[in-house]
């Protein structure tokens, strides 16, 4: 999903509006958030096949023996796992992407977006969608309070965390989690279903999943990710046509359910998410699905920019260096702002 502006600018994608009108695809069926993530300046290029969100898992069974409340904020996360925090018998608090580079940014931005910051200026009324970016809005908002708030934040998860998470990513804090190590993890939804399905799981039955933590008295907001199905834009109007009732048949409601309840436990349309079957296969169909109720669930997190493989690297070095290396917060802010604006030659 962040790619599609770099894609859609580049013209590598073949619009869709027009073959959509014929097509076997009922938009009004789909989270409008999730939706939206296909769409560029308001034409619609990619069509949702699965949507990710991230989240904190927790072990519940932890929680009930301790009589622990489930956290809603930053500051209740930091004092539950200072709690469980026990690294004398090699267990911790909590596991999280702090790895250099793409690890780092991406817990950078998604705890930015559910304290509801953006690393970018977003209008308000169209926060569900992405259409309404153009070439000369990067208007960049990195360097804030709230940053420093999220930084501050991410340093004190460090002293809560297992040993060596400075090089923790997607795959190690869902290990940490999975063979019974840590107490939480923030983890996208596509990878928890690890927990329940994987032989090796440790915590089966064992585990809540709960939105992710925010500022408190913040609105929740969980980021969105995932992946849509494109058409290049070298192929043929007449078998674009072709193409999209392929993919008309690989986001109908019945694959859906089938990933559904094969393990996938994220579907972006409605019809899927109000199948009995479908709740039933998996607790996280049902929380996001509440989540996307309540408007909580947000594209704009890592907003799909033709710029945002380059803040990405940008905020990879910077927000690392200011955790890891003893940056002052604000500098790498501002170094951040800086590096981004240069190379854009937008400021």
């Amino acid at each position: 999903m962040p790619w599609l502006g770099e894609f859609a600018e580049r013209g590598d994608l073949a619009p869709l509006d027009e073959i959509l009108k014929d097509a076997a695809i009922n938009p009004l069926d789909f989270h409008p958030t999730i939706w939206g993530a296909g769409k560029w300046k308001g034409v619609q290029y990619g069509i949702p096949i699965y949507c990710t969100t991230e989240i904190l898992a927790i072990r519940k069974d932890l929680f009930n023996e301790q009589g622990v409340s489930f956290p809603r904020t930053f500051d209740e996360t930091i004092n539950i796992a200072k709690s469980f925090h026990d690294p004398d018998n090699k267990f911790y608090g909590i596991a999280w992407n702090a790895g250099r580079g793409m690890p780092i940014a991406h817990s950078f931005m998604f705890f930015l977006a559910s304290a509801r910051g953006s690393i970018m200026k977003i209008s308000k009324p169209n926060m569900a969608g992405l259409s309404f970016y153009s070439d000369d809005a990067l208007e960049l908002t990195i360097n804030n309070d709230l940053s420093l708030e999220v930084i501050d934040y991410m340093r004190r998860l460090v002293d809560v965390s297992p040993p060596g998470i400075e090089s923790v990513d997607w795959e190690k804090r869902i290990q940490y989690f999975m063979s019974g190590q840590v107490a939480m993890t923030y983890c996208w939804t596509m990878r928890a279903a690890r927990f329940e399905y994987e032989l090796n799981s440790r915590v089966k039955r064992r585990v809540a999943y709960l939105p992710p933590p925010s500022l408190s008295g913040k609105h929740v907001s969980s980021p969105v990710g995932g992946f849509l199905l494109t058409i290049p834009s070298y192929i043929s109007l007449g078998q674009r046509k072709c193409i999209i009732d392929a993919i008309a048949w690989m986001a109908s409601p019945e694959a859906m359910k089938a990933h559904v309840k094969n393990g996938f436990p994220v579907a972006p349309r409605f019809s899927v998410c109000s199948d009995p079957e479908a709740l039933d296969s998996s607790p996280i169909v049902s929380l996001v699905d509440g989540m996307a109720r309540r408007n909580e669930l947000v594209t704009w997190s890592r907003p799909p920019i033709k710029e945002y493989g380059l803040i990405e690297r940008v905020l990879g070095e910077e927000i690392y260096s200011a955790i890891f290396e003893g940056k002052p917060a604000r500098q790498a802010l501002i170094d951040a702002e800086s590096k981004i604006y240069r190379s854009t030659g937008k400021q």
